[in-house]
């Protein structure tokens, strides 16, 4: 059996990392096909203390480093794991116990890139653990254009070839928040190949509040989603002329992010986000709402989304 690198990120994550750890031991692929590597990304608090219990395993690498963020930290792992196979797992989630091993024969059995499947929600309060949405669902369509748009899994449910992780090469540092959307996407991109298994590959914890305001974070979500649009554009110009799909994909993204930089008066990045709308349709007007179609029609588009933006304002107060 070839060996599988499972690379955890760490930071403050004492309450829960030996959790993640157990689900990590307890695969039934066994210990010994498994190279464990555990990056301490600047942990504050008891983290270090704890990763240091397991340091003297066989299987088991550790690097302490300063707090860079989860990216850099999965890069650090990368770029040593000897394995054939890599498994981004993140502190807080954990892998059912079958996991690796069935996307392990899948990958092999079909000769594939990327294996990917069903994944959990839950919380945990006080030792107590809830069980909250399931996501049962395969990518439809064009890959490319699926994970760019609506699909998306979380690291724990999907096992990378080396060969595709090599392809891919760096985490995204552009991206703080979606990054590990963006490496999914970038696996299509590089023409991995997927394979689907079924069945509660991982579970995903689902954080108890944020420090953060709800809208305070939104745009900083949407400012990543903005970053990406436009690489992915670069990336896709030369298709977008004979792919309506893909360009169809842009502009939507695109639309999603005037309509939040507008409510958020980030006058420059709504600006920006019209005039790279015009790059890919000149004379755009936008087909599924009657209204912005007719203002698009007298006005032109951007004027018709500046008068919206000012509707979308008055409505939110």
């Amino acid at each position: 059996m070839k060996l599988i690198s499972v690379i955890i990120p760490a930071y403050n994550c004492e309450s829960f990392i030996k959790e993640t750890l157990e689900s990590v031991f307890n695969q039934s692929i066994g210990i010994e096909n498994l190279e464990i590597i555990l990056i301490n990304d600047g942990s504050t608090d008891n983290t270090l203390s704890i990763l240091r219990e397991y340091e003297k395993q066989d299987q088991i690498t550790l690097i302490d480093t300063p707090n860079r963020g989860v990216s850099a930290a999965r890069e650090t792992g990368r770029n040593i794991a000897k394995g054939e196979y890599i498994q981004y797992l993140d502190s807080d989630d954990l892998l059912t116990s079958q996991k690796i091993e069935i996307q392990y024969k899948a990958l092999e059995e079909n000769q594939a890139d990327v294996a990917y499947g069903d994944w959990q929600k839950f919380s945990e309060r006080n030792n107590t653990k809830t069980l909250l949405d399931k996501t049962e669902r395969q990518i439809e369509g064009d890959e490319e254009v699926a994970l760019f748009t609506d699909f998306w899994c979380p690291p724990a449910a999907i096992l990378y070839s080396k060969s595709i992780v090599h392809k891919i090469g760096s985490w995204n540092m552009d991206l703080p928040i979606i990054q590990d959307a963006r490496y999914f996407l970038d696996a299509a991109i590089h023409k991995g190949k997927f394979v689907y298994t079924e069945g509660v590959m991982a579970e995903y914890r689902v954080s108890e509040g944020t420090s953060l305001s709800q809208r305070h974070g939104e745009v900083k979500f949407v400012n990543d989603v903005f970053t990406n649009a436009k690489q992915i554009h670069e990336l896709w110009k030369a298709e977008l002329a004979t792919r309506k799909d893909k360009a169809d994909a842009i502009i939507s993204c695109y639309r999603y992010c005037i309509q939040v930089f507008g409510l958020n008066d980030e006058k420059r990045l709504f600006e920006e986000a019209i005039s790279k709308i015009y790059e890919i349709e000149p004379h755009f007007i936008p087909q599924k709402s009657k209204g912005m179609k007719y203002l698009s029609s007298v006005l032109g588009y951007a004027k018709a989304e500046r008068l919206a933006n000012k509707y979308r304002k008055v409505r939110e107060k």
